[in-house]
């Protein structure tokens, strides 16, 4: 069951989370039936008009879920972008999103209105059916969230980021199944909530620079960390109580037990293809994608899967770094000068608790309860992870496994967050 039971679409609030909770006072009402005929004219000239590559476009814009192409166009301007990139902005635009579903679903639940093509056969329908509401446009209102957010981030990117607007209005409109008017009251919504983030945004401390120093001493990490990554763990937690929250036990003084499984397991392989793949993949993102898409969430059950999945990422981060540069855990490389890991190169950052594991820990704890038939798979994927960073050579197993547990309770608080 993907929500707790009562729990469904318009009975959600806002995000639930302890640090904001923003909601509109907007008022809408549909149009009357004059300037619905208006409309459907309207949208019937632009139909008749289109060429073939438009029906491509509609396809485009109008197949997945709402916020797949935008998560998409998130992560293309991230890769345009030269420099530091803001570790806030993915989990911003999705809690966006979710609020921005959340405002219009209390609207639909106020108000039914059928879609375009249902009111006129000279309207055709060019996209999926849905058995909800027409009132307000939905994949608007993530629109012009998303639009905003990553605007936000990428403001060299702006012309990009137009252009694709533009290019998901066209077909919208053109799809038959929403109204002008309709479009525009989504995209306003989406616009408005975004704008809350945004200012959240501002002060949620994920782009302050480190200005301490590493502690010098033989038995701790050392190294030249980048001016970003030791403030993770004094980002503004988006569910904990505190960075701290789950903050594991100090780890070994003594590694040599870990060192030497280490040693025995460079002995017996040269490579590992485990290893590489969650180096190299974006393991998770693609599964969250591919479930969405497996279970044919709509729109507002997808916005929630997203919105909750990349907060418990999130807050997963905040607590592995705070353990990180809390205890400023060695790395087996450095504790071993004649050790030399698989992936070759260490990410340059104290090891105990590890990252992906502690993320990994999170992320199957709340992906195993929005689709709990699948809960086997999940925490054999966080068991994989865990292990390939073990045979990478970046971690002792130690460091593995108290990531998985601290993310575990990361994912459980998260959830708690979602759903009291």
């Amino acid at each position: 069951m993907l929500f707790k039971p009562g729990i469904g679409y318009g009975q959600m609030t806002s995000s639930s989370l302890k640090s904001f909770k923003f909601k509109l006072q907007e008022r809408f009402s549909p149009v009357n039936e004059k300037l619905l005929q208006d409309e459907i004219s309207e949208i019937a000239v632009i139909q008749r008009q289109m060429e073939k590559e438009n029906l491509w476009a509609i396809r485009y814009w109008n197949g997945a879920y709402p916020s797949y192409r935008w998560h998409q166009l998130l992560m293309q301007a991230s890769q345009n972008h030269q420099g530091h990139k803001n570790g806030g902005r993915v989990v911003v635009m999705h809690l966006a999103i979710y609020d921005a579903m959340v405002e219009v679903w209390k609207h639909k639940k106020a108000h039914f209105q059928k879609a375009a093509y249902q009111y006129d056969s000279k309207v055709k329908r060019l996209g999926p059916k849905s058995d909800y509401s027409a009132f307000i446009c939905e994949w608007s209102a993530v629109a012009g969230a998303a639009h905003r957010v990553i605007g936000h981030y990428f403001p060299a990117q702006k012309e990009l980021l137009d252009s694709q607007l533009a290019a998901f209005k066209s077909a919208r409109l053109a799809s038959g199944l929403q109204f002008p008017s309709d479009i525009e009251k989504g995209l306003e919504i989406g616009q408005k909530i975004a704008k809350k983030y945004i200012e959240y945004a501002k002060d949620d401390r994920t782009d302050r620079r480190w200005k301490g120093r590493v502690p010098k001493l033989d038995s701790l990490w050392s190294g030249n960390p980048s001016p970003w990554d030791p403030m993770k763990r004094q980002w503004k937690p988006l569910t904990l109580d505190q960075p701290n929250q789950f903050r594991p036990k100090p780890p070994p003084t003594d590694w040599s037990v870990d060192m030497e499984e280490l040693r025995e397991f460079n002995a017996k392989h040269q490579s590992s293809e485990i290893a590489w793949k969650w180096k190299s993949e974006p393991v998770w993102d693609r599964l969250i994608e591919r479930k969405i898409l497996e279970y044919n969430l709509n729109p507002f059950e997808a916005a929630f899967a997203n919105a909750i999945f990349h907060t418990a990422r999130y807050d997963a981060i905040i607590a592995a770094w705070d353990g990180k540069y809390h205890y400023w855990g060695i790395r087996p490389f450095q504790y071993d000068l004649s050790f030399k890991p698989i992936l070759i190169a260490t990410p340059n950052f104290p090891g105990y608790p590890a990252g992906h594991t502690t993320v990994a820990g999170s992320i199957a704890k709340v992906l195993s309860f929005l689709f709990p038939r699948d809960k086997s798979f999940f925490d054999g994927l966080a068991k994989e992870c865990s292990e390939s960073r073990f045979e990478g050579g970046v971690h002792f197993r130690t460091d593995n496994e108290v990531g998985l547990e601290v993310g575990d309770k990361v994912g459980q608080w998260v959830i708690k967050a979602f759903t009291e």
